[in-house]
């Protein structure tokens, strides 16, 4: 797998070199994947509040939070009070992130990477506890959750459950891409074949031919980790975010 899970609080996903990474996030926004799918790359960018307005809603976000920790006390797998943290854990981590003006590469302070680990933490836990169908409004939220703290693979299982609750092309494409970055290429053709067939014929040719070159460029990138890790000196990590620069801000 291209990615490295070091601790739940610390996802950061590790693929070598940033250029091929930043490669693949050009690709994806220029090949428009999963411009029409719920939860997709370019609802991430939302950030949060600001001034007054902001500080309120913060407040009202704690408030919300410790409510569902409160419920978690008498109940640990209370699926509902979960929901909640995981909910508002998220928003609460959006107020960290912010986007260069110059650039437009977005950015998350390190308080904001622990809200959205602790969002994604109470989501794992829900899914490992829920007995039903998993909310699929939540983890909307998750992708983009999964998308800042560096983690493909999990991007990858929150937009599934998106897609098998709302089956459309845009909403399968997004799963291929997350999939693919994640270096889980077997799957990520899976679920490009759902793309396709989720398509209008006569777009089915184009969204083929983008997936494809995205594939190739997680091919290039698995060749190029296994030579990194081949090449490194002991201790070294030559690895880097495959999302082009939306880790946490110094």
């Amino acid at each position: 797998m291209l990615f490295d899970l070091r601790g739940k609080r610390r996802r950061v996903v590790q693929v070598v070199y940033a250029t091929l990474a930043a490669l693949f996030l050009v690709g994806f926004v220029g090949f428009s994947i999963g411009s029409d799918a719920p939860g997709g790359l370019f609802d991430a960018f939302g950030v949060g509040g600001s001034g007054d307005t902001g500080a309120s809603l913060s407040s009202q976000y704690d408030d919300q939070i410790d409510s569902a920790n409160e419920q978690l006390v008498k109940d640990p797998k209370d699926t509902a009070a979960l929901l909640k943290l995981s909910k508002y854990q998220w928003y609460k981590g959006k107020e960290g992130i912010s986007t260069d003006p110059d650039t437009g590469v977005p950015s998350i302070s390190e308080d904001g990477h622990t809200e959205l680990g602790n969002a994604a933490d109470a989501w794992e836990k829900y899914l490992e506890v829920n007995k039903g169908k998993p909310n699929s409004a939540i983890a909307t939220q998750m992708v983009q959750a999964y998308y800042y703290l560096g983690d493909a693979q999990g991007a990858a299982e929150a937009q599934r459950i998106v897609a098998e609750d709302q089956p459309n092309s845009g909403a399968w494409d997004d799963v291929a891409y997350y999939l693919y970055l994640a270096g889980d290429i077997s799957e990520g053709d899976q679920a490009a074949t759902k793309a396709e067939a989720e398509a209008p014929k006569a777009q089915r040719s184009q969204i083929k031919q983008d997936l494809d070159q995205i594939r190739k460029q997680a091919l290039k990138l698995k060749k190029q980790q296994a030579k990194a890790q081949k090449d490194a000196p002991p201790g070294d990590n030559p690895l880097q975010n495959p999302f082009g620069g939306a880790g946490t801000a110094p």
